[in-house]
């Protein structure tokens, strides 16, 4: 992996041997979230489709979040500085740039470039270059997972932090980073025991088909006093998904192991579609068949967009790692020629 040690893999050039089971479980949390927007769009006040949607959003974040997190290094000396600004710096300004282009196209709306506030999806590289700053830090002290819960827990109290930098999502998920560097993949426990925490996620999905999903976001202050505890259960029941998953994603080298490994690339594509059907009124079209059809939908066409996009790495690679620009001159100027 590289020095950034990126969940959505980052491209990487270390010649580490990879761990399937990394690879598998991302190929697995990547098709969710590309499925977790689709049901998003197409929900409507269907309960069957917002309980899904509560499901999937309970645990798939932080399992990447963790995923990141145990695929870190802790030092961070001048040469990590500068994969972590070519990995993951300029590619979240260049795809700001890309992502709010395409919206003022389809809107037919000026191209306006903001920077503080990470467009929609583009969070996620805007947290990781956070968590990737503090991980050294956060080790540094005595309890580095009971401070980062606390301060996930407090961080809802704060009104002044929300969307600008990502920085409330930064903080509510930074456990899960923590606890994924200092535990690592592999899970004891059976497979039948993830499965039943899996079933018993999706019964307090139903339950709580009509919270605000922003619960689950992160990205919000509380709105009263009992924010708090609520956060604490959710994040103890997001951890038992993380759990879950990674007890259950495949070990060996399969179909999906490949594919895992070229998730940015979906990651950063699956939006840009997302917002084309938005603007093309595909959406308010699809939301007309029943709720079933909807998630099969969902489904269905979640998977196999997701393993369509993954063929998309070569291309966009230009866009995701600009490691080029730590090559010495010459060593440029060959490769251009």
């Amino acid at each position: 992996m590289s020095d950034s040690a990126q969940t959505i893999q980052l491209p990487s050039s270390t010649g580490r041997v990879r761990n399937p089971h990394a690879d598998n479980t991302r190929f697995v949390l990547i098709v969710l979230v590309v499925i977790g927007h689709g049901v998003e769009e197409l929900g409507g006040h269907s309960p069957l489709l917002q309980a899904v949607y509560r499901f999937i959003y309970l645990f798939h974040i932080p399992a990447f979040v963790y995923l990141s997190g145990s695929l870190s290094r802790t030092d961070f000396g001048v040469r990590q500085g500068l994969r972590w600004l070519a990995t993951l710096i300029i590619p979240l300004l260049v795809f700001q740039a890309i992502y709010q282009g395409w919206n003022a196209w389809l809107q037919q709306q000026p191209f306006t470039y903001h920077v503080t506030v990470p467009y929609w999806l583009l969070w996620y590289l805007a947290s990781l270059a956070c968590w990737r700053l503090l991980l050294p830090s956060m080790l540094a002290l005595r309890r580095p997972l009971l401070v980062a819960c606390v301060v996930s827990l407090l961080a809802g109290y704060a009104d002044d932090i929300g969307y600008p930098l990502s920085l409330s999502r930064t903080l509510v998920f930074l456990p899960f980073f923590i606890a994924g560097h200092r535990y690592g993949l592999d899970m004891p426990g059976s497979r039948r025991a993830a499965t039943a925490a899996l079933l018993l996620l999706a019964a307090l999905a139903w339950l709580i088909r009509d919270i605000d999903p922003r619960w689950l976001y992160g990205s919000t202050a509380y709105p009263d006093l009992w924010g708090g505890p609520l956060r604490a259960g959710l994040l103890l029941a997001s951890s038992l998904g993380v759990w879950a998953v990674l007890r259950l994603a495949p070990r060996r080298q399969g179909a999906m192991t490949a594919m895992g490994r070229h998730s940015l690339a979906v990651y950063l594509t699956h939006g840009l579609l997302i917002n084309a059907a938005s603007a093309l009124g595909l959406w308010s079209v699809l939301r007309h068949l029943p709720p079933s059809q909807r998630l099969l939908l969902a489904v269905v066409g979640g998977t196999v967009l997701a393993c369509l996009l993954t063929r998309t790495t070569r291309l966009l690679k230009p866009l995701m790692d600009f490691s080029w620009l730590l090559q010495p001159a010459g060593s440029r100027s060959n490769r251009l020629h």
